[in-house]
């Protein structure tokens, strides 16, 4: 790239993290308030069988990826999809409870998010070269509130729910191009997801880092990455050279 002007954020899994054994007990705590009895981690599997086409879908599973262009996909927030799973996870447990219970319970959760150790630093440093900016698939409710738990300060936050639609579809990335008042092969995104992150930002003529924490492999099915990064510090430098 030649002139980084903005630096846009994924916010899950990129800034901020959910640890695996926290949702397991926000499962097994659900379970106990709706009266159904299971050993320890198994409510959490049975969520994950449950959503498992949401994770599919988002994630990039290759035989149900998004369009990353054409007219954007019919919208649902993630509160009205949890709600529809909940209320059909607790009809095959047998218990009358619904589904919005959950789907509270699970937006509360991710405001629980925590950020990694190197982000306000990484912030900080970026603030004084470039716009920084955040972009998520997410509901506003769990989105903001993470971002105020965290006490972090972004010039822009854009979620999903507030352009009604959802990465990777190239809509999403040039509407906030547009807010942030910059051309799109200007910004680089940064996110963890190769199909909704890069290969998203990428259709909409962005610059792509990946952020691979934990040593996962590429898919061999989507082009690779402009940069690939093991920490948030990583960006700092990309930004000083060009």
């Amino acid at each position: 790239m030649a002139n980084i002007r903005a630096v846009i954020f994924d916010y899950y899994e990129t800034l901020a993290q959910l640890p695996h054994d926290g949702r397991e007990r926000m499962m097994d705590g659900i379970a106990k308030a709706v009266g159904y009895e299971s050993p320890p981690g198994q409510p959490w599997k049975e969520w994950t069988e449950q959503s498992s086409d949401l994770k599919l879908r988002f994630a990039g599973g290759s035989s149900t990826r998004t369009a990353v262009n054409g007219e954007p996909p019919p919208f649902r927030t993630f509160w009205d999809y949890w709600k529809e799973r909940f209320d059909e996870l607790f009809q095959s447990w047998n218990v009358d409870a619904g589904g919005e219970l959950g789907a509270d319970t699970y937006t509360s959760h991710h405001i629980t998010a925590v950020v990694y150790p190197e982000v306000k630093d990484t912030l900080r440093e970026l603030s004084r070269s470039c716009q920084v900016a955040i972009l998520s698939n997410a509901d506003d409710a769990f989105l903001d509130g993470s971002i105020a738990k965290n006490d972090l300060s972004f010039e822009l936050v854009v979620s999903s729910e507030a352009v009604r639609a959802y990465k990777p579809h190239i809509s999403i990335f040039r509407e906030t191009c547009r807010r942030m008042g910059v051309e799109p092969q200007d910004a680089l995104y940064v996110g963890d997801q190769p199909w909704a992150d890069v290969e998203g930002s990428r259709q909409a003529g962005m610059g792509q880092a990946w952020i691979n924490r934990h040593g996962a492999a590429w898919p061999d099915d989507v082009a690779p990455p402009q940069y690939t990064i093991t920490a948030l510090t990583d960006i700092v430098a990309l930004v000083e050279e060009s």
